[in-house]
């Protein structure tokens, strides 16, 4: 009782101050989170390469681009979840925070019932599908692999509003320092239990074993530290349509984001089987983690963008902050897509192993239009402040569409890359063309203000990036091993910092890298040298 009531305390106390706090804890969580993300899975591929092999690997990936899609189920309550339970929480409406969850709990219920009867569905369907690429035990392996995953999402599903609730009371901390032990922890027990069991099978018991206790831990923290709690008040009719109705746009998009990114494994398993699927993951894996690395930056500056929509109106200030956000995000991205340039095909010898060297350019197809998607990631934020997301959904469902099309047709006849080309021409017109236009025409951005500013960025970057590859090539390449690698390496970063130092930051960026610099003590300040 006395540490329930310390807990209580604790709560009680915890007010504005504790709020913001928790908030800037979380997104400084949020960036570790990310960075530990992409070394994990830069471990984990060749870890399940090395342990399970090339054709395993491809079951696995087979498999999961087809959970990806049921896992999207979920976008259909969570976000409405989290909003509903929000607002009762900021007005203390205790009754509509319960009835939120508890009616919540209940659609996820069904929704679970759904999930199994699809993959019911889907076992058969598949097995005929791939009949004529997979073996007789790859496709019992697949089988098992669909039902233990199906279990997963289960799992995932009921601990949704655990999930909602952590987040409602902004403990980002607890819920992202979970996820991030899991995580971690995944390659480890991989490793172990694939060494007495080399097969794909074993990793998705892996995965759900730790699921199983990450929700654990969450429901435990959700109802006894921050008693949560989920009575049942009876069915509220309006309460359910507004939780399955919120979300339209953002679950277009969820579901549109699965079918683009994942239909591409299914397709080249399709007429290949299951090893060239492998080769494509890993190209996969490349232009993923340059994803998450180029997405940190545009959502730190939504409520920014709130206020000088709502409050001042101001789009040439909203154009400005456009421009400048996305000349911050290229400068990331374009560090990391020089440098893949200069040493990818040895990264991905050196990481993978041999037989990948087709991921090089399955990687780097797409990476390319991606970077017009990342620098302008803010343009999204943008259109949620004026409601406008649906129209990027819509473009994007049907790109997601066109992409199946053209993989379909240029896979049997091109191979594996032309996969990732159809998704990189489909990036191209979609993020590159027709936003650009809709954000001149209809949100009423300076798209020409902004180009301006990312080509002064551009021409230095570029000039670098070539004379970084000619000197690799010319000089170090043939030395092989890592310490070329490494010193390439260090090569590439000279020549990006003395050439976009000099000829592409403005003033301002200069002085914000001054500012870190100092404040890493890799520099002195100014007072300090008088």
């Amino acid at each position: 009782m006395g540490i329930a009531k310390n807990i209580g305390q604790r709560i009680a106390l915890d007010g504005e101050g504790g709020s913001a706090r928790r908030r800037k804890q979380g997104v400084v969580v949020s960036y570790i989170y990310t960075a530990v993300q992409i070394v994990v899975n830069l471990i984990y591929v060749p870890l399940l390469l090395s342990t399970i092999g090339q054709d395993e690997y491809g079951l696995y990936q087979t498999v999961g681009s087809i959970m990806t899609y049921v896992i999207s189920i979920n976008g259909i309550l969570s976000a409405g979840v989290g909003r509903y339970y929000s607002m009762y929480k900021a007005e203390e409406n205790e009754h509509m925070m319960e009835s939120t969850l508890a009616i919540a709990k209940r659609l996820y219920w069904v929704l679970s019932i759904a999930v199994l009867v699809i993959i019911g569905a889907i076992i058969p369907v598949f097995r005929g599908a791939y009949a004529g690429s997979f073996t007789d035990s790859q496709l019992d392996e697949c089988s098992i692999m669909l039902v233990v995953m199906a279990a997963n999402a289960v799992v995932t599903f009921n601990n949704a509003v655990n999930v909602a609730a952590i987040n409602a009371n902004e403990r980002f901390v607890f819920l992202k320092g979970v996820s991030m032990v899991a995580l971690a922890a995944q390659p480890i027990l991989v490793a172990i239990v694939a060494h007495f069991y080399p097969n794909a099978v074993i990793v998705t018991f892996v995965i759900l074993a730790m699921n199983i206790l990450s929700s654990t831990l969450q429901r435990i923290f959700a109802q006894c530290y921050l008693k949560i709690r989920y009575t049942f008040h009876g069915w509220d009719k309006k309460l359910v349509r507004d939780l399955l109705g919120f979300s339209v746009a953002i679950v277009l998009v969820a579901v549109a984001d699965q079918v683009f990114w994942n239909s591409s494994n299914l397709v080249v398993a399709y007429f290949y089987g299951a090893g060239p699927v492998a080769v494509y993951a890993v190209g996969s894996q490349v232009y993923k983690a340059y994803m998450s690395a180029g997405m940190g930056v545009s959502g730190v500056f939504f409520q920014r963008v709130s206020v000088l929509y709502h409050h001042d109106r101001d789009m040439g200030a909203i154009s400005a902050l456009f421009a400048k956000v996305g000349r911050v995000t290229f400068l990331a991205c374009s560090l990391i897509l020089g440098g893949f340039f200069v040493l990818g095909q040895d990264f991905i010898a050196i990481w993978a192993g041999e037989g990948y060297e087709a991921s090089f350019w399955i990687a780097i197809v797409v990476m390319v239009p991606m970077t017009v998607d990342l620098i302008q990631n803010l343009g999204l934020t943008i259109m949620q402040v004026e409601d406008r997301y649906l129209f990027r959904g819509i473009v994007y469902f049907a790109l997601a569409i066109v992409n199946v099309v053209a993989s379909v047709l240029l896979v049997p006849r091109f191979g594996v890359v032309s996969a990732a080309l159809a998704s990189g021409l489909c990036m191209f017109v979609g993020n590159g063309l027709i936003m650009n236009w809709y954000y001149s025409k209809h949100i009423g951005l300076d798209i020409h203000l902004f180009w301006n500013e990312i080509r002064g960025l551009a021409v230095p970057f570029c000039l670098a990036t070539a004379l970084a590859v000619a000197a690799y090539r010319l000089c170090l390449e043939s030395y092989n091993g890592i310490l070329s690698f490494l010193l390439g390496g260090c090569m590439y970063l000279v020549l990006y910092a003395l050439i976009v130092g000099k000829w592409g930051l403005n003033d301002y960026e200069r002085n914000q890298i001054k500012n870190v610099m100092m404040k890493l003590h890799l520099i002195k300040r100014e007072s300090d040298e008088l």
